[in-house]
């Protein structure tokens, strides 16, 4: 079956043209830059794990980036396939490479390569002028954090994935850009593995002044959080515990960047509670605050 779809795609019709292109999304941050492009009806499939915009709920799904559902997208007869990878990830997706489809891949590492991914999407899709429109908006929020705080005293921010084993995330990061656009910095700023695992030890002497956690329900983990760290010696006030929708924080589009201002007010916060004279508003050269010490009895923790 799957053999007959393929010689009936690849008999098809010439290539469509941008405004024409319909695509299939492999990943639910891709089906997210879709729509920002301004080219939602432009989507016949979407990954697993797509939520957002609503819209998407009434597109089929075909699978994941992991495990994608070949026969489905087969029957859909996309023009290309928007899958996580990078320009040159000609080994990925074998099976999909066997539909004669071609790829388009993006994997944004930076806050820029996001905004500069919906500019590529308006291209592809021939939606240039509203994906101009939204690049033009996100630059304009996320210039204005960076211009905010850059000279503000640093924050160690550590950025919790999982709590066993201690997952963070390492410097090369579109979520610790996030972090600098506000005047902080990650509290393992040297880690350049993608998702490196921490020990406790690490962590208590990182000292990190904010925790950044992602949870659907952020009051109740933020008390979970806030006992897990006090029992290392490492008690955190409330408003040091940031928490934030896992489909914005761990996912690189635009609703992170639009997320910005809140969460850097909320970093400020914290900035103004350490040090009062280190606001947002231009300062001398950026200086780091006291770290909260570890509690002696928690030594061997």
């Amino acid at each position: 079956m799957l053999a007959a779809l393929v010689c009936s795609f690849t008999l098809a019709a010439p290539a469509a043209t941008a405004t024409e292109k319909k695509a299939v999304s492999l990943s639910p941050h891709l089906t997210e830059l879709v729509y920002a492009a301004g080219a939602g009806d432009h989507l016949l499939g979407v990954s697993a794990g797509s939520n957002y915009p609503p819209a998407v709920g009434a597109l089929p799904q075909v699978g994941s980036g992991v495990a994608p559902n070949v026969e489905r997208i087969a029957l859909l007869q996309p023009d290309v396939i928007l899958a996580w990878g990078y320009k040159n990830s000609k080994d990925l997706y074998p099976a999909l490479r066997k539909l004669n489809i071609p790829m388009h891949y993006q994997a944004p590492a930076s806050l820029d390569d996001i905004i500069d991914d919906i500019e590529e999407l308006g291209t592809l899709f021939g939606t240039r002028a509203t994906a101009g429109n939204t690049a033009r908006e996100l630059r304009e929020i996320l210039n204005a954090m960076r211009q905010r705080y850059q000279n503000a005293a640093k924050i160690k921010t550590f950025v919790l994935v999982s709590q066993e084993p201690l997952y963070t995330l390492g410097a090369r990061s579109f979520v610790i850009d996030a972090l600098h656009a506000c005047g902080a910095e990650s509290a393992f700023e040297t880690l350049s593995t993608p998702a490196p695992i921490v020990s406790r030890e690490q962590l208590l002497l990182a000292h990190p002044q904010a925790v950044l956690f992602a949870a659907k329900n952020i009051s109740a983990q933020s008390d979970t959080i806030g006992r897990y760290f006090s029992s290392m010696g490492l008690p955190l006030q409330a408003d040091q515990l940031l928490g934030m929708d896992p489909d914005i924080v761990f996912r690189p589009a635009d609703r992170l960047i639009r997320k910005l201002p809140e969460l850097c007010s909320d970093i400020d916060r914290i900035r103004r509670r350490l040090a009062p004279a280190a606001s947002g508003s231009p300062l001398p050269p950026p200086r780091h605050l006291p770290s909260m010490s570890p509690r002696k009895d928690a030594a061997g923790a």
